[in-house]
């Protein structure tokens, strides 16, 4: 039995980190009842780092474990040079962009703006610092430096190993905020499946994720940088809502 569960952990954990943010964007509704989940909703960054954290200190906890270190799940191969990284990221931010405004407006008709609220500029400044941080450090290693490695160890089928942990990694996203409206569930699925797509090409192709994580890093830091500047101008969230139907 021990051992069955072992050969299922990389199975289970994409499953439970998913859960995690689910379970975390409810949460909050038990010590107030007067909260709903819009209210709740644009702290979405705070419960990610959060999960963030705790992936982190999973990843470490399990590297130890097996006399082995953290970088090991970075599964670096080789020097990257710059030009390389340069082009990843501009891939990455033009797949993120594209399906975010593709699939927005198919879902919707129209680009939502409540995903990114303002909050106290302390909390949005506390994103901004470790949103990107911890995301870099925690998601890649988790879901293919340590959930794919060991998914391909154990079933030697290389597309299983790729393709089963980056699904639970875009459903993710669908709780990412936590809404329970199906258009924002399907949009934010769909808008996160360009970008994991080259992800799990790129991966496949290079066995490298460093140049992944950074492009990933930037891709959160804009992410980090849009919450700053609603919550030092509150107006700029204003006019875009008002212009949104």
């Amino acid at each position: 039995m021990n051992r069955m569960n072992v050969n299922a952990t990389p199975f289970i954990m994409p499953i439970l980190r998913t859960i995690l943010f689910l379970v975390l964007g409810l949460l909050p509704l038990a010590f107030n009842n007067r909260w709903s989940l819009h209210d709740i909703s644009k702290w979405w960054m705070l419960i990610a780092i959060t999960v963030n954290i705790l992936t982190i200190i999973y990843l470490v906890y399990v590297a130890k474990k097996n006399n082995s270190t953290y970088k090991d799940y970075i599964n670096h191969t080789s020097k990257s040079k710059i030009k390389s990284t340069i082009l990843t990221v501009i891939i990455m931010l033009i797949l993120g962009m594209s399906g975010l405004w593709i699939f927005s407006f198919l879902v919707y008709g129209y680009l939502p703006v409540t995903t990114i609220q303002p909050l106290p500029v302390w909390v949005a400044l506390t994103c901004f610092i470790l949103l990107p941080i911890t995301t870099l450090l925690a998601e890649l290693p988790f879901y293919l430096g340590y959930c794919s490695k060991l998914i391909k160890d154990r079933t030697g089928n290389e597309k299983l190993s790729i393709i089963y942990p980056l699904f639970f990694y875009a459903a993710q996203h669908s709780f990412i905020p936590l809404l329970f409206d199906y258009k924002h569930l399907l949009s934010r699925f769909l808008m996160f499946v360009p970008l994991l797509v080259y992800i799990g090409y790129k991966y496949k192709k290079d066995n490298d994720l460093q140049n992944l994580m950074i492009g990933h890093g930037v891709l959160d830091l804009m992410t980090a940088i849009q919450l700053l500047i609603v919550s030092l101008y509150p107006s700029i969230y204003i006019t875009m809502m008002n212009i949104n139907p």
